[in-house]
């Protein structure tokens, strides 16, 4: 038995107070299906109070559409069922395409478009004339239960994001701070790997806290841009460290004495706190001791680049942790560059597959329209609770890779909940009367299953018995237990489940390293698209892509093990890749004449390379990749532009050189001339 934390009992039974709550104005103002207002409120409620606002909003706006839907195709097409059918499976499906494409809290408006529309619609077709009726029904049943949820989790002990996303931000500049140390010091690749992957998975989940600070209650709402701008300052830092242990790697034991005095600096900064002030006169060191390395040897370009990087990284982790103390303190000052970095923060997008999301939408339309078909041929009475069911599974789980084993655990968790649900049906609730009775009754398996509802582990089997058991028992004012209807009924929501995952096996389900690989190709694509581009995108911006989805890389590379399709893939490497093309192609843009020429001839090498890792063909960069390099860190040298991004063209080309050539033999000059 897992243990409980105050905060999971105190979710539990604020879920159980907003469903009964939302069950007895359902009874009192008369609602035709009051445990739709029940199952509701559990369906919203979620551990942090911002989440449930943000959340509340779309799916009422979601609701509202699928109804809006449901009313205009229902009475138009009823006495044409196929094409009903085919209309709503194609509304279902289109609207969870889209929702894919969008994996903030927003994607619960057409999600919910797309399923609800199912909910009223089909059982409505037996009686078209009152469809605007059971819309409005349906959509005051779901706003009751949203509202509830929403009152309950927001005045009751509520537990803010703010406080959560607070403590995450302040946990991961922590981390970061570590994984500089660890690189710094020259730690063992277990710590580095360890420090990345916690960097990498916390990125991803501090951007959906995020998403809900504009709904949260604490003072932090009013700083999104400062969480914004702090958010992507550790986004660049995770390259930026890939970068500066990739070059402590090339370098072994730095015997530079400049090189390894700014090494302790940066390290003696770090351990101070690293405070604004002081991180500012390091850069400055920093970067003038890089400029004076121009047109060395290997060693010296080496040495440039370890310099360049330090001087980036002390620039990140100040403004990390001044943009923390600002959270912290909202009377703390901020310099006339963060401030205004601030105000023009803006949200950063997410990892988003339009080819996959169609899939997934076509999978959906099918399995309704399979459901639709049993439900049409057999003239199944109660049938209609198999497509709307359908619809429901595919939507629920359409973001996995294979959400077959999700639907398949979900349906069997339903299926558990019955033998519940028949006992209290037809042995307990025809013993009791009055409210009061009916709470107390509930309240054993309602708080019970709760508890397990915040875990992400077990919330989904929570969920789908939680679910199972309210919609079995389909409290109304007028109680009837009738054993027929209850097997019919529940008999369409596993018709619905069969041709859910029977559809998604067949067209949409893909393996964990089916997944990596598809993942990895959107990559590589994208770092194509780059090195052919005209003009260099924001860093932060493009770092922002870059790491969402090495975040959601990593844990499925970790899962495959080693293959042989994915031997010598590294998403660290491919990521700093993509930072040096940054700076090339920032560096393209001041320069001109050979210097130019050589950058482009660059840029087009790695573009070809990974155009081909992308299609398929897995093979090392060519080797005339490193001669074009290494004319271009040549030109680079002879080149005179501004200091800046001669530093930073320099050090992507170093990088590019590093990551893409870590075994050729060093740069020299004159056999490169």
């Amino acid at each position: 038995m897992p243990k409980f934390d105050r905060w999971t009992l105190l979710f539990s039974l604020n879920s159980f107070v907003a469903a009964m709550l939302a069950l007895w104005i359902g009874f009192a103002v008369g609602l035709p299906r009051p445990y739709w207002a029940m199952t509701t409120a559990y369906i919203v409620s979620q551990p942090l109070a911002g989440a449930v606002r943000s959340k509340a909003l779309y799916r009422v706006l979601g609701t509202m559409l699928g109804g809006a839907a449901a009313v205009a195709l229902v009475p138009n097409l009823v006495n044409a069922p196929v094409l009903l059918c085919l209309a709503l499976a194609l509304w279902v499906g289109a609207c969870l395409t889209i929702s894919l494409l969008d994996r903030t809290p927003r994607s619960y408006v057409l999600m919910l478009a797309g399923y609800t529309a199912a909910i009223i619609g089909f059982p409505a077709v037996s009686q078209p004339g009152a469809i605007f009726d059971l819309a409005v029904w349906r959509v005051v049943e779901i706003g009751l239960g949203i509202i509830c949820a929403t009152l309950v989790h927001s005045l009751v002990f509520p537990r803010p994001v703010g406080t959560v996303l607070r403590a995450r931000l302040s946990a991961w500049l922590g981390e970061a701070d570590r994984w500089a140390l660890d690189v710094l010091k020259g730690a063992d690749e277990q710590a580095f790997a360890r420090d990345r992957r916690h960097l990498a998975a916390a990125a991803s989940e501090i951007q959906m806290l995020a998403t809900h600070l504009p709904f949260d209650t604490t003072r932090l709402r009013e700083t999104t841009g400062v969480v914004r701008a702090l958010h992507e300052r550790l986004l660049i830092l995770i390259p930026l460290l890939s970068g500066l242990s990739d070059r402590m790697q090339a370098l072994k034991d730095v015997q530079d004495p400049a090189a390894r005095r700014a090494l302790d600096a940066v390290v003696g900064w770090i351990e101070a706190g690293a405070t604004r002030g002081p991180g500012l006169d390091l850069i400055a060191r920093l970067q003038a001791e890089a400029a004076e390395r121009r047109g060395g040897d290997w060693n010296a370009l080496l040495v440039e680049s370890l310099l360049v990087r330090l001087a980036e990284t002390v620039q990140a982790l100040g403004e990390g942790h001044a943009l923390m103390t600002r959270l912290e303190n909202p009377d703390a000052p901020l310099s006339p560059n963060l401030a205004a970095a601030t105000a023009n923060a803006a949200r950063r997008r997410m990892h988003s597959d339009l080819p996959l999301a169609l899939l997934s939408g076509a999978a959906a339309a099918i399995a309704v329209l399979l459901s639709c078909g049993i439900w049409i041929v057999s003239g199944w009475g109660d049938g209609a609770s198999a497509p709307v069911m359908a619809a429901v599974f595919c939507c629920f789980f359409a973001a996995m890779d294979d959400p077959v084993p999700a639907i398949r655990s979900f349906g069997i968790f339903t299926l558990v909940s019955l033998p519940l649900s028949a006992l209290y049906m037809f042995a307990v609730l025809p013993a009791i009367d009055g409210y009061p009775l009916l709470v107390l009754t509930l309240a054993p398996p309602l708080l019970f299953i709760g508890l397990f509802i915040p875990n992400p582990k077990t919330m989904g089997a929570a969920l789908a018995t939680l679910m199972g058991f309210c919609n079995a028992l389909a409290l109304q004012e007028t109680f009837s237990a009738d054993f027929a209807s209850f097997l019919n009924v529940n008999l369409g929501q596993f018709v619905g489940l069969g041709a859910a995952i029977f559809v998604t096996a067949a067209m949409r389900s893909m393996s964990i390293d089916a997944g990596a690989r598809r993942l990895l190709s959107r990559t590589w694509k994208n770092l194509a698209r780059l090195a052919r581009s005209n003009r260099a995108p924001e860093p932060a911006a493009f770092a922002a892509a870059l790491v969402d989805r090495l975040g959601l890389l990593t844990p499925k590379l970790a899962a495959v093990g080693p293959r042989d399709d994915l031997v010598g893939v590294d998403v660290l490497r491919d990521l700093r890749v993509g930072m040096n093309l940054v700076a090339v192609q920032t560096a393209r843009g001041e320069t001109s004449g050979s210097a130019r020429t050589a950058l482009d001839a660059v840029l087009d090498g790695v573009g070809d390379h990974y155009a081909a890792l992308s299609a398929g063909r897995r093979q090392p960069p060519r080797a005339d990749l490193l001669v074009r390099l290494d004319q271009a860190l040549t030109r680079m040298g002879e080149a005179r532009f501004a200091p800046n991004s001669a530093l930073g063209g320099v050090t992507g080309l170093v990088g590019l050189r590093r990551n893409l050539f870590p075994d050729a033999p060093a740069f020299n000059p004159e056999s490169a001339a």
